[in-house]
This record gives C-alpha cells, structure tokens and sequence, in this order.
C-alpha cells in the first residue's frame, strides 16, 4: 500500500527516517544547556524528510508532542507517521501549502486531500478503512497545530473543517447497547464495514478457525520442517488461545516459578499464568488477566530453556543468560517480540547496551509459519492458507466445542469462554458461538442437500 502510494505522488520525494534510542532534550535556562528528560525514550522516533532533505519541522513538534505530553507508544508514533507523509506527499505533488485555506471550501488543502483519498479508494489503490484513518490523523495534526497557537489568526481565517457532533452504537462488555456521543467532521470518510461472515470470526482480524484435518497436517509439518522454537510458539498459539505478543514476551522466571511455585490444576492439568497488568508479559492493550498453560507444554518450554540452543540464543541477546531473558530468541539472540519492559530497561540503561536495539513484532514467527505452508503448498495438503492469529481462533472453537459438551446454559459458557478468550467485549465470545452455531447447521444442510443431490442424479441416470 505504501509503495502504490509513493508512486501515486510520483513528484515527491518525501520519505521517514528514523532516529533510534531517541530521547528529547530540553532547553535549560539555569545552566545555559540542554538536558534529557530522562523518563521519555523512544526506540525509534519518526522523522518526515521533505523531497529537499529538509526536516517537516511542524510534524516533527507533533511527534515530540504525542510522545512527551501523551506518551504514545512507538508503534503509535510509526502509524501516525506512515498517513503524515502520505500527507505530505500530497502537499508537494500538487504544491498546496498545508495553510491554503481560501473561502471556497472545496478549494481547501484539506478538502483537497480528502478528494484525493477518495479517488485513491475508486482506484483499489486504498482501502476505505485506510483512508479514513489517514484522514482523521491529519484533521487531529491541525488541531494540535491550532491549539498550540503555531498558525496566527491571520493565517487561519477559513477553518482546515467543520466540526461535526454526532452519535455512535456502541456495545458494553456486558452485551448491552448504548448511543455514545463523539465528535466527527465533514471531512469523515464514510464506509461500510466488511460485512461479517458465519464462516470466519471477527476477534482482532477476520480469523479461520483450522479443522481437526488441518490441525493434524500442520502439525506433522510442524514436526518434520520447523525450529523447536518455532514449534513451541505454534503448541502455546493453538493450546492456550493467547496472542502472539503474549507468547512471546514470556519471560524464563516465569516458567520456573509456575514449576517451583505454583501446584498443577488436577481438573484440566493446567498452570495458571497472569498475564498484562504488571506480569511483565504483554498483552492487547495491557490488560490482565489469567492464562490457562497445559502442563505438558510447561514441561516442554522448561526443557527448552534448559537446552544448549536456547543458551547459544541467549548469549546473543540483550538480557544473555539470565531468568529475566525471553522464552522465544531468534537464530540471532533477537526477542520475537520486543516487550514494553525491554524498551523501559534500555531507557533506564538497567541492562548491557552490547547489543544494537531494534523493535521486533513478531515478523519472523510470521516468515517461519509462510516458508511452512509454501511447503504444504507444493506438496498439495488440502489445507486453506492461516495465519499465526488464527491458531487462537482455532482454540477458542474447540474450546467452545468442549465445554457445551458438559455444559447446555448458554449463560455459563459464555462468561467461561470469554475469560479463558481475554475478551473485554462479550460480542467478541458472541462470535465465536455464532460460527460453531453455523458450521453445524452447514453441515447438516450440506449433507441433506447432498442426498437430494445422488437422489436426482440416480434418477435421471
């Protein structure tokens, strides 16, 4: 997408750079110097380099402003920066200055911006949600810019939009629906949502959920073409329902405290693990809650962290042989993920600084899981391409499934499921009882529809 943008705005040359271990200074008038402020760090801090190699100064007081006064992650800051230069670009390719603001509204910079993006979505050259992400960002940089005076009145005479109120649907975590005030603009770039299927499950991305036969082909591939590592994240993902941010940012005392100081749950042969919150394992939007471990994989991950290959991965990393280094290193001794405390430690210079810093989120468990189904690919498994996300789908089906054998009240298993799911939103468990409700319908009809079918055909035979 990015590159369909770039040659859209051929005329720009406008790109990021990235300015890693980032930290602000300050201009201190007591000793004439200019000092860090030692609780901001950044890993990778973005700057918009305009096609004369020239600093966007204005987007960079807006980064400084998100990262210091709202304390937005550094994949926040990245995402804000990807829809500011494609803003950028745009201003460039068709020479507007981000202040052309004459009195005919669809004359405006930002008017002009949203015709653009509208014409790019008619293109398949964006995707509607894009778009109107990449909108709103760049309405809420002139706000910023608006409130911190950096236009004159003089400057500002026409307004960049008009606010607009108006009210959402909004559903509670308990299932009940409620109108919720927000505020919008006329520049809002309206869209229907991709409808939702009773063959997939809408839960952090649209989620296939695997068979029992697609279970057992990838696991025999699992087996024979992958990394023990490897295998043990795909065991965590389809056995435990959790995140790949999760899984990853598990850290070594925590399987040996589960071991030394936690007894197996005899009714499901389970450790229980807390995750988010201040466990040090991060999960979506840092919430806690509790994870469900077999006590087989436990004992799989202890084996592991007791081998020779972790320990020749743990030299190279940033923590080396430690209880607080990760489960999960790369060939390279680099996280799977990086965690939000390994990024807390670098900025408190708690730990060596041997080793170059770089964010990792979770792209080489992806590459290992797509070098294994081209494998399955050329060999012809009947198998429908997945992705790492959609082993947890895959678990809370049959965890679903398991559970409504020994439990009929709808009332308990949801509640059950949604806890053991992390699901802040009981919709999102909703979904899943929708997509076994439909796969067993399916079925039903299907094989009706199929003796219908032969009926027919030995007839006309």
């Amino acid at each position: 997408m990015g590159n369909k943008s770039e040659s859209y705005f051929s005329k720009s040359k406008a790109h990021i750079n990235f300015i890693t271990e980032y930290r602000p200074t300050y201009f201190n008038s007591a000793n004439d110097s200019f000092d860090q402020l030692a609780t901001i760090y950044c890993p990778r801090f973005p700057s918009l380099i305009k096609s004369d190699n020239t600093v966007w100064h204005l987007a960079s007081v807006y980064f400084n402003h998100l990262l210091i006064d709202q304390r937005k992650s550094t994949a926040l800051l990245e995402s804000v920066a990807s829809d500011l230069i494609d803003f950028l670009r745009f201003l460039e390719s068709t020479e507007l200055d981000i202040l052309y603001l004459p009195p005919k509204p669809e004359k405006r910079v930002t008017y002009q911006f949203h015709t653009s993006l509208l014409q790019r979505i008619r293109l398949g050259l964006i995707s509607p949600s894009t778009a109107r992400q990449r909108m709103n960002r760049v309405l809420r940089f002139y706000d910023f810019l608006i409130a911190e005076k950096i236009f004159t009145l003089d400057e500002l005479k026409n307004k960049p939009y008009e606010k607009i109120k108006t009210y959402v649907s909004c559903v509670s975590i308990t299932g009940d629906i409620y109108k919720k005030p927000v505020n919008s603009s006329n520049l809002k770039i309206r869209h229907s949502p991709i409808p939702s299927y009773a063959d997939d499950i809408k839960d952090g991305g649209r989620l296939h959920p695997l068979s029992e036969s697609e279970i057992n082909i990838f696991l025999k591939y699992l087996e024979e073409h992958t990394s023990r590592d490897f295998q043990l994240i795909c065991y965590v993902a389809l056995y435990t329902g959790a995140r790949l941010q999760t899984i990853c940012t598990i850290r070594i005392f925590h399987i040996k405290e589960l071991i030394t100081k936690q007894k197996i749950n005899s009714a499901d042969n389970t450790y229980t693990i807390k995750i988010g919150g201040k466990s040090l394992i991060d999960t979506k939007g840092g919430y806690e809650q509790n994870l469900k471990i077999p006590a087989w994989i436990v004992d799989k991950l202890n084996q592991y962290i007791s081998s020779e290959s972790w320990r020749k991965r743990a030299s190279q990393s940033f923590y080396k042989n430690q209880d607080e280094n990760y489960v999960f290193l790369t060939s390279h001794g680099n996280p799977y993920y990086t965690s939000l405390k390994e990024i807390e430690d670098r900025n408190l210079g708690l730990v060596n600084k041997d080793k170059k810093f770089s964010v990792h989120r979770g792209n080489s468990a992806r590459q290992a899981l797509s070098k294994i189904l081209n494998i399955m690919h050329k060999n012809k498994e009947n198998i429908t391409p997945f992705t790492i996300h959609d082993l947890r789908a895959t678990f809370g089906v049959n965890l679903l499934l398991s559970v409504s054998k020994h439990i009929n009240d709808i009332d308990q298993v949801l509640p059950y499921i949604q806890s053991r799911m992390g699901h802040r939103n009981i919709m999102s468990t909703i979904r899943y009882v929708r997509y076994v409700a439909f796969s067993k319908i399916n079925d039903e009809v299907d094989n009706k529809f199929e003796s219908i079918l032969f009926r027919y055909q030995d007839q006309k035979a």
